[in-house]
């Protein structure tokens, strides 16, 4: 304490008892003692609240407050209490415990208390009151760490239970992905996998039957390259939102990649069908989607095996499913297809075809045919259709038809066509130099390379590199690519005809076109399949329709010419009935450069 001086104050109504106590502490001067006097209870607390006062001595005599109650008046109506020393006329040691019990330092009989003893009671209630503030500052700041501490461990625990909950969401979120496609939310291919198997366990301890559905859309990649990845998500969205509608409680769907879907179909009765889930697939996708602005129309193709009849594992199952799946494509998509040995012995076959078509091209193994198309009324040729045949060492050229569908799988179909175009201009230059001035050339274009950007580029570049003029080109295209209906088909073939290329329509009829088609699409002709040529003067429905093929192109102002015509009788009809154009046996088979120059001198 130094010198600064303690402040006491005095709460005594007895004036003697005052000046005694003022007396006996003027004595000290080391820390000198300043005495303030109340002479009432009130007037003590007033003092005390106002802060003026580092110890109380306390007499338990006051007129307004007797004994104990002074004491615990006090503590009531202080809000801080400084060192209290009770003084008492009283020895009672019951009164002097409990009054240290109250709050008080220490306990003074006022007729024993002396200098000395005053003083050194006052010395020790400082000290006790010291002491006792200073362990409360001490208890409070152990509370306040221990507060901080709880509160920085509540917040450890808290992101604790937070981490775990996101390392929890974490792992369902990998698991999920590792199991289920993203895209569709349908099972992957890893667990379609588990699922299949559990199907086949679970059917041959019931000894039931499953059958593996296994569905491929029909030209998917064309949307893809035409409209953006973005439409074609959406697309496969939807395509496995209408699957979901076709399978029944205990079917599984997955997306096994690509455009690529599985059903697992448990087959507990004989009379469950497959087929009937399947043909349920192909009417759902039958119906148009509206993507973003754009009507789509997108098929697909089947094939189906059953356990344990094709296969008792997964990988067999699969295999037979996608051997009749492929199938299916060849049977001119849009259906389904069981499985069969035979499809296997097939499969094989297209394999070694794929094999050996990926050499074609570099071997120099393709070679063109043409077929001429002529004036039915003078017999004149007037174009030449180009043909592509695939000459393999050691045998006889084989048609397109083998093997298309395989170089359309595989991607192969858009440098041979190029190769089929640039070759078939190239041999026109040839021949108009050779006195043909008129001479067309007509070539069949795959929906693929219609569907690949900047196809009208390279045809402008092929028509400037043989110095071709636009309209001496006929393009030939199926209703299939008027069936996709979407803005890039449609600008791609405004573009090819804006430059002057024609376009025409093959094997019309056969197909789903309708006169809403053929005005938004820029065609100049239709070509009349050969199926109902053939039937003229022996199939009435044939007869009639090859009749209004020929009148509704004469109402669009489109040109007309018929395939297939093998007989005068036919080409009298054809002619009689309005078509000047035909191509066919009766005219002339696809044969080489060579002889093809021969027939045009004949003629």
């Amino acid at each position: 304490m130094d010198n600064v001086s303690i402040r006491i104050l005095l709460i005594d109504d007895n004036p003697g008892d005052a000046i005694l106590i003022e007396r006996m502490l003027a004595q000290v001067r080391t820390p000198p003692m300043e005495v303030s006097w109340a002479s009432n209870l009130s007037s003590g607390i007033e003092l005390l609240n106002a802060g003026s006062a580092d110890l109380v001595l306390l007499d338990l005599g006051l007129p307004e407050s007797i004994g104990l109650d002074t004491v615990r008046n006090l503590y009531r109506k202080v809000s801080t209490i400084p060192a209290v020393v009770v003084m008492s006329e009283l020895a009672d040691e019951d009164i002097a415990v409990q009054a240290v019990q109250c709050g008080a330092q220490d306990y003074l009989i006022k007729g024993e208390v002396n200098s000395a003893l005053l003083i050194r009671s006052i010395r020790y209630a400082l000290e006790r009151s010291q002491a006792k503030i200073a362990l409360q500052q001490a208890n409070d700041e152990l509370e306040h760490r221990v507060r901080e501490r709880t509160t920085q461990l509540a917040k450890v625990i808290e992101e604790l239970h937070e981490g775990i909950a996101n390392r929890e969401l974490a792992e369902r979120r990998i698991r999920y992905m590792a199991h289920y496609d993203e895209l569709t939310g349908l099972p992957n291919r890893v667990l379609l996998r588990d699922r299949i198997m559990q199907a086949i366990g679970q059917a041959r301890c019931c000894n039931t039957r499953i059958a593996i559905v296994f569905i491929d859309l029909d030209n998917f990649k064309h949307v893809n390259d035409s409209l953006g990845h973005q439409v074609g998500d959406r697309l496969l969205q939807a395509v496995a939102g209408r699957v979901r509608q076709c399978l029944r409680n205990g079917d599984i769907g997955a997306r096994l990649g690509g455009d690529e879907f599985v059903l697992i179909l448990p087959l507990v009765g004989e009379e469950d069908d497959p087929g009937a889930i399947a043909q349920g697939v192909l009417d759902a996708l039958a119906q148009p989607f509206s993507i973003d602005g754009h009507m789509l129309h997108m098929g697909a193709s089947i094939g189906i095996s059953t356990y344990p009849n094709d296969g008792n594992d997964v990988d067999t199952l699969m295999r037979a499913a996608d051997t009749a799946m492929y199938h299916a494509k060849g049977r001119g998509r849009g259906n389904f297809q069981f499985f069969t040995p035979a499809l296997d012995r097939a499969a094989h076959e297209r394999l070694d075809i794929e094999n050996r078509l990926r050499n074609a091209l570099a071997n120099h193994e393709f070679v063109l045919h043409y077929q001429p198309q002529v004036d039915i009324k003078s017999g004149a040729i007037f174009s030449a259709e180009a043909l592509l045949r695939w000459r393999q060492p050691g045998k006889e050229p084989v048609s397109c038809e083998a093997f298309i569908a395989s170089a359309e799988d595989t991607g192969l179909i858009l440098p041979l066509g190029d190769w089929v175009l640039r070759q078939a201009c190239n041999q026109l230059k040839l021949w108009r130099a050779e006195g043909h001035a008129d001479l067309r050339i007509a070539v069949n274009l795959s929906p693929l390379q219609i569907g690949r950007p900047g196809f009208p580029a390279t045809v402008a570049r092929i028509l400037h590199e043989t110095g071709l003029p636009a309209n001496a080109l006929d393009l030939e295209i199926t209703e299939g690519v008027m069936m996709q209906r979407n803005e890039f088909t449609l600008a791609t073939l405004i573009s090819l005809s804006t430059m002057g290329v024609q376009l025409s329509v093959d094997d019309f009829g056969t197909g789903y076109s309708s006169l809403s088609y053929l005005q938004r699409f820029p065609v100049h002709a239709l070509k009349v399949d050969r199926s109902f040529v053939r039937g003229i003067g022996h199939d009435m429905n044939n007869t009639t329709l090859v009749t209004a093929i020929i009148a509704m192109a004469k109402s669009l102002r489109l040109k007309v010419l018929a395939e297939g015509v093998e007989t005068d009788e036919q080409a009298s009809f054809l002619l009689a009935h309005g078509c000047p154009a035909a191509q066919g046996y009766f005219y002339g088979a696809a044969v080489s450069p060579a002889n093809f120059s021969r027939l045009m001198m004949r003629s």
